[in-house]
């Protein structure tokens, strides 16, 4: 696996970038694995986003979202990133990059046969960063998109949310069953069993405007095997939501309120680390129009998320790795318009 160490953060105030013409990405052949690998080059790594732009969001080595970068609309999801220009190949796997995305959302290979095939790019999969990665002539091949289930709709509720109706696959074995699985990000989703038919399932709550992953789990049931069966990413409609206003002031929160910090660590005799984390108060903190927590991310986007007021107070987290890198984060969130305020403390 290719490891990379990258130094330097760019906040997204910053932009200023070149950025190739076309992503160049290489997938690494793993028939039914639930993640699947993929090896880009330090040239896809992006050093700023542009707008109307397809990124994948890589946190800690896995692809946590797969976004349209649009300036015109505010997003919790990206706030900051190592840029591609510092770069030296050490310890992805502790780090947040941005990399440029295929337009076919899919990567071409060469499989063990000599068969040319497309691997869908999703959420969830493992991305690996090398210096250089030759031209394949296998990704200048046109395919044709081939999903294992067809979506036959998408509707907007009356609360902005949106769903998905699919037709699963039919499985004719009573040892086996299915599930789909629809994921929004890299750590969420959601299952639904099927009755091994093509009745068509729905599922609801989907955010507006959104790629998300659509896989079939077919699991043996005597072995407990699994088969992952991917479509390519799909967009979720807009919704249109109506920009509502925060009840806060972003940039005076920003400017203001302190980072969250480590105040002590300690070691158990399990080997597992803890830490005491103190944070700020919050001034003019209504809990009927904000709610506020603190964030602490592992490695692969283990997260632990704790709750808390506005007055400022100490919480304990347990059970952290002894040699893996953590992020704090306050997460001020308004219950009106969604958006949230990250302020980000050093790392654990």
């Amino acid at each position: 696996m290719y490891k990379k160490l990258l130094l330097s953060v760019v906040s997204l105030s910053v932009f200023a970038s070149l950025a190739p013409a076309e992503a160049h990405w290489s997938a690494i052949e793993r028939p039914g694995q639930a993640r699947k690998d993929f090896v880009i080059s330090r040239d896809e790594v992006v050093n700023s986003l542009q707008n109307q732009k397809l990124y994948a969001l890589v946190e800690y080595g896995v692809i946590s979202k797969i976004f349209v970068w649009n300036e015109a609309k505010p997003n919790e999801y990206v706030t900051s990133y190592i840029p591609g220009y510092s770069l030296p190949i050490e310890m992805i796997e502790e780090l947040v990059f941005v990399a440029q995305m295929p337009d076919s959302l899919s990567v071409n290979y060469v499989d063990n046969s000599g068969e040319v095939k497309a691997e869908p790019i999703n959420h969830g999969d493992n991305v690996a960063v090398v210096e250089e990665l030759p031209i394949d002539l296998a990704t200048k091949v046109s395919l044709p998109t081939q999903n294992p289930v067809q979506v036959i709709s998408n509707a907007v509720a009356s609360d902005y949310s949106t769903s998905m109706t699919i037709a699963p696959i039919a499985i004719n074995d009573a040892n086996k069953s299915v599930e789909v699985q629809v994921i929004t990000n890299g750590i969420s989703f959601t299952s639904i069993a099927t009755d091994n038919s093509a009745t068509p399932i729905t599922i609801n709550n989907l955010p507006s405007d959104t790629f998300v992953s659509v896989q079939t789990v077919i699991r043996d049931n005597t072995t407990n095997e699994e088969i992952i069966l991917q479509n390519v990413v799909t967009k979720t409609p807009d919704a249109q939501i109506p920009v509502v206003a925060n009840a806060r002031d972003v940039a005076a929160d920003k400017a203001t309120i302190a980072a969250p910090v480590v105040s002590a660590r300690s070691v158990g005799s399990n080997g597992s680390r803890s830490a005491t984390i103190e944070f700020a108060g919050i001034p003019d903190f209504d809990p009927t129009r904000t709610i506020a927590s603190i964030m602490v991310v592992g490695p692969g986007g283990a997260t632990t998320s704790v709750g808390v007021n506005g007055t400022g107070s100490a919480i304990n987290i347990g059970d952290l790795g002894l040699d893996s890198t953590y992020r704090l984060t306050l997460v001020i969130r308004d219950l009106n318009s969604g958006e949230e305020t990250l302020i980000q403390g050093a790392n654990l």
